[in-house]
């Protein structure tokens, strides 16, 4: 008798403890979010925190570029197909209000609630802030982050060369200045100085308003319930001026280039230093893929007259006001913001948010440039927050390009960013 009660005890302590610990056993919530290879791997793992909580997940991956369109036909106020969304950065003015405060998300019953101010690094939570609130809790550390060939700064030859023609030290470049003087001197080595991002795509804003930031200017100001077009002609127009100089010792094709071909260039020894958003650095550190493995430098961007300014692109998962499972969609936030699952998601190519992720030793050892992130963060900068902001994106899109390839002059195109923005303002009644 006594072994059988004490098989009874060893099965209740296996299996009965974990049913008892499923506070939310029998609820389904379904969560939309991006599809790339981190997403994929908060899929893989998902049955663990279905077994932890007895929540059941349908997790709906779409490409980026399709999410803007799903959230407006699936979440209102009073309506959503979905318990949990993931937002990019810039749209968050967009959907906002149709989320429920982070200070309004219910303390978890399994996982803890992260505190947006202490455990993620500077920079992040503001990536989610909108109308004095965080609208959702950010879950990645997505910023520009500069790659400079290390190897480059320290060739010896070079560097005593570089310092008989520019009179200072060859080093990773901390101005534009510097950068445009050492893109000058690897001309003549067969080495481009810099790859600019030239796609008619979202990175192309991103650029400018990289390059306005650092001189010292931005597109849009909030005043109120009210917005003005605050850009300054004249510092704006430097700020492309430079970007056009560099662009002289970019590869050929500059005026075209995508990711694709700048990790190309990169990959293959013929690119010094450029941007690069996370996600696309371990490309860089494949030592199959590229020669450059190895050798670079991470580190914030150069710096313009101004600062230095790195472009911020951080994805905040958010709770509809219309969920009727706000809880148990807290939770799982809640367990893929934790250290617990945040150290596998790491090894699948998440880019933390979390400061003891993001400086733990045994990721900085394998991963070099979270070093870079941390210290990018610190100068994070937005691009335009405002409702519709894809359409203020197209007008700085359109003509940053037309100023930086030569079909308009930099002073019509920044005269033609500041006219279209202001229309899109009158447009909606600002």
């Amino acid at each position: 008798m006594k072994k059988v009660l004490s098989f009874l005890l060893v099965v209740f302590l296996l299996f009965g403890t974990s049913l008892f610990s499923q506070p939310y056993k029998g609820t389904t919530i379904k969560v939309l979010v991006w599809d790339d290879a981190l997403t994929i791997a908060v899929d893989s793992m998902i049955k663990d925190f279905e077994n932890k909580t007895g929540i059941k997940v349908i997790l709906e991956r779409l490409p980026s570029g399709s999410m803007l369109e799903k959230t407006a036909l699936s979440v209102s106020m009073n309506k959503t197909d979905y318990d949990l969304v993931a937002v990019d950065e810039p749209f968050i003015p967009q959907f906002g209000n149709l989320f429920i405060p982070y200070s309004d998300w219910p303390e978890g019953k399994v996982f803890e609630k992260i505190d947006l101010e202490t455990d993620l690094i500077s920079g992040v939570a503001e990536g989610s802030y909108w109308n004095g609130e965080y609208r959702g809790l950010p879950i990645n550390g997505n910023v520009y982050v500069w790659m400079t060939r290390k190897d480059i700064v320290n060739n010896y030859k070079y560097k005593e060369e570089f310092h008989k023609q520019y009179g200072y030290e060859l080093d990773i470049p901390k101005t534009f200045d510097q950068l445009l003087d050492i893109s000058k001197f690897l001309s003549s080595k067969g080495i481009y100085g810099f790859a600019p991002f030239t796609k008619n795509a979202e990175g192309a804003t991103c650029e400018a308003i990289f390059m306005f930031e650092a001189y010292g200017t931005n597109v849009l100001e909030k005043n109120g319930d009210s917005y003005k077009v605050v850009l300054d002609k004249e510092k704006a127009i430097q700020a492309m001026n430079m970007y056009k100089e560099l662009c002289k010792y970019a590869p050929p094709g500059w005026q075209d280039m995508g990711h694709s071909e700048r990790i190309a260039y990169f990959n293959q020894g013929k690119v010094f230093s450029m941007f690069q958003w996370p996600a696309m650095i371990p490309d860089h550190e494949d030592f199959e893929k590229s020669v450059a493995a190895g050798k670079i430098h991470y580190s914030a961007p150069p710096a313009g007259p101004a600062k230095k300014a790195a472009i911020r692109g951080t994805w905040m998962l958010g709770i509809p006001k219309a969920s009727k499972n706000q809880a148990a969609a807290a939770e799982f936030a809640y367990w893929w913001s934790s250290y617990e699952a945040g150290k596998d998601l790491v090894k699948a190519g998440m880019t933390p948010a979390r400061r003891d992720l993001l400086l733990a030793p045994e990721f900085v050892s394998e991963k070099p440039y979270f070093l870079g992130i941390f210290e990018s963060m610190n100068y994070s900068v937005s691009r335009p927050r405002f409702e519709h902001y894809a359409e203020i994106s197209d007008v700085i899109k359109v003509n940053w390009l037309a100023g930086v390839t030569g079909r308009l002059t930099p002073e019509v195109a920044i005269d033609n960013i500041i006219k279209g923005v202001n229309e899109v303002l009158v447009r909606y009644g600002y």
